[in-house]
């Protein structure tokens, strides 16, 4: 899987990780962005070009396992617990928590950061038990994916589409998969009549590539996609929860890894204030009302510009003119965000709870 850092993720990962942060882009192999751009993909206009995003603010995309390993590779091997599954969170009197696991083991901690991704466990102990918000649900939307080199690609697709490097999203009149919410599948397989299907419609340009690059592959397969209802909480006394297992979100706004690492800064500044664990509570209620609006404001609007990149808006459809329109400032908001004075505000505020 590829991930691209937009540039509020490239700010949050210089915080945490300093000045070494474009070495560490390039021993990841990150690719410069040079724009997202928001194609037409069927009917009238197919072929348009509606919009460029982020053209003056590029991202960095390189493969997921490449950047998490170099952001692991600073970190002693001791401090590392590779393979280890939460099942149980017990509240003590002589220490905060006891963490147990399912392979008979148990620690004690002083906080527990559930960053344990959006099927994860620690977010059922962080919200009440009658609350509809613990699971993820479906979306509607699914993905076929595949990895394969550039020069295969451009085979495939034609040298035009790879002059510079630059993301293409191709938006079609679609639907919702029915069998993501249907059944509860995460996870279909798929074969060229369901791929001749998908792409009904298409200009015969981009699907015949595309087809053949999903295929290209042992077990192609269509994944659901699912974001998290909006939590009351993201705390529950000396536990919180953060990235996907705090606010899973639609994809089409390319948000979900800038704001685990926009969590990652705020807890990072916070922790750094206090001295005794007594004050953990203070902390992790800070650090739920910094973050709860602004993550929960981006997923509501991915969820929205999905509708709109889908061409299932009803106000927009698939008008080039409208969708640019609708769409032109829409990422002002995540990426012009001012993160150390987010920083600065949510100090202040654990300052004033003292």
């Amino acid at each position: 899987m590829g991930v691209v850092m937009a540039i509020n993720a490239q700010r949050a990962l210089k915080v945490i990780v300093g000045d070494d942060v474009d070495d560490l882009f390039a021993r990841a192999g990150a690719v410069k962005v040079n724009s997202s751009r928001v194609m037409i993909g069927a009917g009238p206009h197919a072929g348009t070009k509606v919009l460029d995003v982020a053209e003056e603010r590029p991202g960095k995309t390189m493969h997921h396992a490449d950047l998490l390993r170099e952001l692991l590779a600073p970190i002693p091997p001791e401090n590392m617990h590779a393979s280890k599954k939460l099942v149980r969170i017990e509240e003590a009197t002589s220490r905060p928590l006891t963490l147990h696991f399912s392979d008979n083991t148990s620690t004690p901690a002083d906080a527990l950061i559930g960053a344990d991704s959006i099927f994860g466990f620690v977010r059922s102990h962080v919200l009440p038990p009658a609350h509809p918000a613990p699971m993820p649900v479906p979306v509607g939307w699914v993905g076929t994916i595949n990895m394969v080199p550039t020069a295969k690609a451009r085979e495939k697709l034609g040298a035009q589409w790879f002059e510079e490097d630059r993301q293409y999203g191709w938006c079609i009149g679609t639907t919702i998969a029915p069998w993501t919410r249907e059944g509860g599948e995460r996870r279909k397989a798929v074969d060229r009549a369901y791929l001749e299907g998908v792409y009904e419609g298409w200009e015969e340009w981009v699907k015949a590539g595309m087809i053949e690059l999903l295929l290209d592959q042992a077990d192609p397969a269509a994944y659901a996609t699912y974001e998290h209802l909006d939590a009351p909480t993201y705390v529950n006394g000396h536990v919180c929860i953060a990235g996907d297992a705090a606010h899973a979100m639609a994809p089409w706004q390319g948000s979900g890894a800038a704001m685990a690492l926009e969590d990652a800064v705020i807890l990072g500044g916070l922790f750094a204030k206090i001295i005794s664990p007594d004050e953990i509570p203070r902390l992790l209620h800070v650090y739920n009302e910094a973050r709860r609006p602004r993550t929960q404001r981006i997923a509501k609007s991915s969820r929205q510009t999905g509708r709109i990149l889908s061409g299932i808006d009803e106000d927009v459809g698939l008008d080039p003119g409208r969708m640019r329109e609708a769409l032109k400032d829409w990422w002002s908001f995540i990426y012009d965000f001012d993160l150390d004075a987010h920083i600065a505000s949510a100090v202040k505020a654990l300052e004033n709870r003292a």
